[in-house]
């Protein structure tokens, strides 16, 4: 099955992604330990000595939260895709980790590979999502300017357009959809909407 490792896991495990192989009747339980297993560095950032997970960990099978079907003891197989995020700090506000779909259109599409993936991010905002997503998807030169996005940029949370609900600052409820694309494309760029206005 393939396992996608995120920020500060894939800079221990030195590596985005991997193939493992599973057997029948294994669990999401299994494969965390055999990732482990083969990066040893892993441990501390994904186990409590007691054996549960440090708190924050969150763990998709095919998009979907392990704490939404039956944990550790979710079983998996060959086909399935495991998305592993690492702690971040407990609380509300700025630390809270947000739970997206997020789709991409048009020259984002072609240049990410599919049109939507499961998302986590620490924070609800928008000025939080985007950072993040050029970083993981290595969509920076199309999609910041600096701290801002670019101005071809379009995102549209739950079907509503980002300039219409709270611009760079929109909030973006856990469990949302989130759509990006670049109008006009990139070799012709629009301005934003004139009521658009980035702090």
């Amino acid at each position: 099955m393939q396992v996608r490792l995120y920020a500060r896991l894939r800079q221990i495990a030195e590596t985005r992604e991997l193939e493992l192989s599973v057997g029948v009747e294994q669990t999401v339980g299994d494969v965390l330990r055999e990732l482990v297993i083969r990066f040893p560095g892993l441990n501390e950032a994904i186990w409590h000595a007691d054996g549960s997970l440090v708190g924050h960990v969150a763990v998709l099978i095919n998009g979907r939260d392990i704490r939404h079907l039956t944990g550790l003891d979710t079983p998996v197989c060959m086909t399935d895709q495991m998305d592993v995020f690492p702690p971040v700090g407990g609380g509300a506000g700025q630390d809270k980790l947000t739970h997206i779909t997020l789709k991409f259109a048009g020259d984002l599409h072609r240049r990410v590979g599919k049109s939507q993936t499961e998302f986590i991010f620490k924070g609800n905002t928008l000025r939080e999502l985007i950072p993040v997503v050029s970083k993981e998807c290595e969509l920076s030169d199309l999609l910041m300017a600096g701290d801002a996005p670019k101005p071809y940029l379009q995102m549209v949370i739950n079907g509503r357009p980002w300039y219409t609900v709270g611009g760079w600052e929109a909030q973006i409820p856990d469990g949302a959809t989130v759509v990006l694309f670049l109008f006009g494309g990139v070799l012709s760029p629009v301005p934003l909407p004139p009521e658009t206005t980035l702090q």
